[in-house]
């Protein structure tokens, strides 16, 4: 019988430690950049994410108009959003005040948020104080003629470099574009995976500790071109999930609790065998 009880004892403390092994678990993290005050910046962190303004307007025809490489950006506090002020612009331009991609020929500038979090996290959502343009609403909640391109990267190195070759290259583990949505009580926002027009491939699944938010460009991040030319917005929100680890204290599976009791049946009917 002191052998049963030694061996009980043993299976408990087995269970027990176990049950205290750190599991993995999702949590949701919201990000109100609205909140964020100015002063203008080309970078600004914000509860442990640092965010910069990346447009492709390096000069590289001699006229300033280049629109090939990339180069950082101004970003601007516009009521409850921050919006992008490229090189090629001033805070007078309208949309110009906005992260956008509108113009034509060399004029089109595509402005970029990048999101470099202190760890891989996956991007699920993003909201919006102001779009330009149309802002009527189908059935689905879609605002007509605003997308937005997202896409995470390995790497937050974009300086010298194309929107082309950053989208095209293994830099990008995954990339898509996102129609904008509204509701009453969110507002605009558009949510990676959800319903609308959507075509974010494994955005929605994708972990990565660098994040581009911006104007639909659909050459680079996916999407059809001819949409480009009238995408606006003012950002003021994220949403993202990342990995914690829950405390040792955890409450152990039921599959395990059950384990641990037809353990113990088993030992207790040896016992009974041998007192025969």
């Amino acid at each position: 019988m002191l052998n049963n009880i030694k061996n009980i004892s043993l299976i408990a403390a087995l269970f027990v430690s176990s049950s205290a092994i750190a599991s993995v678990t999702t949590n949701p993290v919201y990000k109100d950049f609205g909140n964020v005050s100015g002063p203008n910046t080309s970078s600004m962190n914000y509860g442990g994410v640092n965010v910069t303004a990346w447009s492709d307007t390096a000069n590289v025809s001699g006229d300033g108009r280049g629109d090939n490489t990339i180069q950082s950006a101004q970003m601007y506090k516009y009521g409850n959003g921050w919006g992008i002020v490229n090189k090629d612009e001033d805070d007078n331009d309208y949309p110009g005040h906005s992260a956008d991609n509108v113009g034509t020929g060399i004029w089109v500038d595509y402005d970029f948020f990048l999101f470099d979090f202190s760890e891989n996290v996956t991007l699920t959502h993003a909201g919006f104080s102001w779009i330009y343009g149309n802002t009527s609403n189908d059935q689905y909640g879609n605002t007509s003629n605003n997308q937005v391109s997202v896409a995470a990267l390995n790497s937050g190195d974009l300086a010298g470099k194309t929107w082309a070759q950053v989208g095209s290259t293994s830099q990008t583990i995954a990339s898509g574009y996102s129609d904008m949505l509204y509701s009453t009580r969110s507002g605009y926002y558009t949510s990676f995976g959800q319903s609308g027009t959507n075509n974010i491939g494994n955005v929605a699944t994708a972990s990565s500790r660098y994040w581009l938010i911006g104007a639909l460009n659909a050459s680079a991040f996916g999407g059809d071109t001819g949409w480009e030319g009238n995408d606006g917005m003012k950002l003021d929100r994220i949403l993202f999930t990342r990995n914690t680890q829950l405390p040792a204290t955890s409450v152990p599976e039921p599959s395990s609790i059950a384990l641990f009791g037809l353990a113990i049946v088993g030992l207790f009917a040896s016992s009974r065998k041998k007192l025969k």
